[in-house]
């Protein structure tokens, strides 16, 4: 059965190690994007029955980049894999990171703001789209605040 899933929704990563991510739906992307979508992980658990508080998000690196968002594909929230647990709206500093660039273009979700200059492509997040391995290698690598 195929879940739908939206902005704020709260949801589980269960880890190769056997902890659990909490991690909180940032862009749900829908339109042209829409074979992707981005989260921030907002706690890493040791299992998924602990609290599912609404803290701030996690950075994690990946080569000289350090980030607090992972875009990848909804396949598995779509079917129910990570478990959708609850939804809350997204904070001021949460809303921030639904800014990101592709491919040299300036988006807000699935909203063209513009063009981006080479030398501002650093200043955003970047759409790059990791696959579920890459996803628990960047689980591995965050630490709790």
């Amino acid at each position: 059965m195929r879940k739908s899933y939206n902005e704020g929704d709260v949801f589980l990563i269960p880890m190769k190690d056997g902890r659990f991510a909490v991690c909180q739906v940032v862009c749900p992307l829908k339109g042209r994007l829409k074979k992707a979508f981005s989260f921030g992980v907002m706690s890493i658990q040791r299992d998924e029955t602990e609290s599912m508080g609404d803290g701030d998000v996690l950075f994690y690196s990946f080569g000289n980049r350090r980030s607090n968002v992972i875009f990848t594909s909804p396949v598995n929230i779509r079917n129910g894999m990570w478990k959708i647990v609850g939804n809350t709206p997204l904070t001021p500093e949460k809303e921030e990171l639904r800014v990101f660039q592709c491919a040299g273009h300036l988006y807000c979700g699935d909203e063209y703001i513009r063009n981006l200059q080479i030398k501002e492509y650093s200043q955003f997040n970047t759409l790059g789209v990791a696959g579920f391995e890459l996803v628990q290698n960047h689980l591995l690598e965050m630490e709790q605040g």
